[in-house]
């Protein structure tokens, strides 16, 4: 038993020594912390501005990786409108998720920071998106995209903020399509209730409840494609062996996008 928890700690001591052989001097930041906790690595950094830079990773942080927190972290310290307090990084093999607390995010005139009271959330594998969410008037709004440019973001922060409800509606079937996936029984009752209601034969015989993939589908060919009509949409569906009638394809316009 001795022996297992020595080799244990052994090994835990060699990942966090892969982390510390980094230059991270030369990335402007200086070590001041490192560690383990249970089977989770950490080591913690600070700018010369006093920002606080946390690391988890289990097993070791390999060189790449290394790299591109340094990497990141230069680019969020690049941004005009977010000041940062601390950021964590959290890789999990190839997959890294970052949380940023502001210290302040002014954008045109107005600050930001109350309305994320949960920080910043980044996840980095391909390419960099975020997934976070915004509060105002309780209204919880999620702002999830991927990650083009700070302005792109903070003008889609700003949108929330100011209005809400028509945050909210503008990304509706985003909202509906969150729901179904997640199979939150109110919505999807509304939703599915609504379409079988409605998807019903002459004198209301032969109800069919709409397919769920169905309905995924065709939201995400609109958020692809928004200006994209019934005629094309059936056109891609039966290019994927999707089966769809013109009915299911305008009850689900109708309902969702309001077209008639």
């Amino acid at each position: 038993m001795k022996k297992t928890i020595f080799t244990v700690v052994i090994l835990l001591f060699f990942s966090v020594s892969n982390a510390l052989a980094f230059d991270w001097a030369s990335r402007g930041l200086s070590l001041i912390d490192s560690g383990s906790v249970d089977e989770e690595n950490f080591i913690i950094l600070e700018d010369s501005s006093s920002v606080e830079v946390k690391i988890r990773f289990r097993n070791e942080l390999g060189a790449n990786q290394a790299e591109k927190t340094a990497d990141l972290f230069s680019d969020f310290k690049s941004w005009k409108y977010l000041t940062m307090s601390r950021v964590e990084f959290f890789w999990v093999n190839d997959t890294c998720e970052i949380l940023i607390i502001p210290a302040a995010y002014e954008y045109k005139d107005m600050e930001y920071t109350p309305y994320i009271p949960g920080g910043l959330v980044f996840i980095y594998d391909d390419y960099l998106r975020y997934n976070f969410r915004v509060n105002k008037d309780n209204f919880f709004l999620r702002i999830n995209d991927r990650f083009i440019n700070e302005e792109i973001l903070s003008g889609r922060i700003k949108e929330a903020v100011e209005d809400p409800v028509a945050y909210l509606t503008k990304r509706e079937p985003e909202y509906f399509l969150q729901k179904l996936t997640k199979l939150e029984e109110r919505q999807e009752r509304i939703a599915g209730a609504l379409l079988y209601f409605q998807n019903s034969g002459f004198l209301g015989f032969g109800n069919t409840p709409v397919k769920k993939s169905l309905i995924k589908r065709i939201i995400e060919i609109k958020t692809e494609e928004p200006d994209i009509k019934a005629d094309a949409i059936k056109a891609r569906l039966a290019d994927e062996k999707i089966e769809a009638s013109n009915k299911e394809i305008k009850l689900i316009l109708n309902i969702f996008y309001n077209e008639f």
